[in-house]
């Protein structure tokens, strides 16, 4: 049930029975220069639609589509609202939806550099004593299946993106330069902002351009775009979308949590 294209009065009588919605969490960001800004975004509506197809029983909200991504500010077309802004729009968000009836948010989340906010909308909520599970994507499918993992803008997300618009992905720009470089010989990148010093890896944060020029970051060698297919999208779309329709049911049948007193300052253990 997609609440933008509901009535209001239909979202009262759903609430007046159920109290779970989805709500799809992206970012417009860079992924490369092969994939379309939107990556994150198109990836929690494809699979959301997958779960409307096989059970329409849950309300779906709009999916936001600006995340908190500062480490990619300064590729043309990426905006970002910062971990502070977005959380202050998912809590005012989830306030009036709390305020209708809803107390179960599964979260479905495109994006790494939102998950700060999200955790903290979602431990807000379960003071609030709601049950508000963050279901980040691209962490879920390749346990699903371990042929469906991948790095920013590498062979998983670009499966993705051909199974969902086509016409969004240009391979023809595929370069090298998703390979992560290194700050030097003795300090080589390991990770998205993460460097190995004597066996020992270290975050160094730093914007993306410093070290993955084209703006993708691939996971090996096995991750490089180039080898991204529609086919392999639409596996993991699906896949994942089955597996998130049996999930929102086991959530649903979860008993939520106590209301935590805000004024008592021992907390639940206190």
């Amino acid at each position: 049930m997609w609440m933008a294209r509901s009535t209001w009065t239909q979202v009262r009588d759903y609430f007046d029975e159920h109290d779970l919605v989805f709500i799809g969490v992206g970012s417009t960001e860079c992924h490369g220069r092969h994939n379309p800004l939107g990556t994150d975004t198109m990836a929690p509506d494809a699979i959301l639609e997958r779960v409307e197809e096989r059970d329409g029983a849950f309300l779906i909200a709009p999916t936001l589509p600006y995340g908190a991504t500062d480490d990619l500010v300064g590729y043309p077309g990426t905006i970002s609202l910062g971990v502070q802004g977005l959380y202050d729009v998912l809590s005012r968000i989830t306030d009036q939806l709390y305020d209708y009836g809803a107390r179960r948010f599964v979260f479905l989340n495109g994006h790494g550099g939102n998950v700060k906010s999200l955790t903290m909308c979602a431990m807000g909520l379960n003071d609030r004593g709601c049950l508000a599970p963050v279901v980040n994507w691209w962490r879920i499918a390749p346990q699903l299946d371990p042929a469906w993992g991948g790095g920013h803008g590498g062979a998983m997300e670009t499966s993705a993106n051909l199974a969902i618009d086509p016409d969004s992905v240009d391979l023809s720009q595929v370069t090298d330069e998703g390979l992560l470089a290194d700050i030097g010989p003795d300090m080589p990148s390991t990770g998205w902002c993460s460097v190995r010093y004597r066996g020992v890896d270290v975050d160094v944060p730093r914007h993306l351009s410093r070290f993955a020029s084209s703006g993708w970051v691939a996971e090996g060698f096995e991750d490089h775009p180039a080898g991204a297919s529609a086919e392999l999208g639409r596996a993991m779309l699906d896949g994942t979308a089955a597996w998130l329709v049996n999930f929102a049911h086991a959530i649903a049948a979860e008993r939520l949590p106590e209301v935590i007193d805000p004024e008592d300052a021992t907390g639940p253990l206190g």
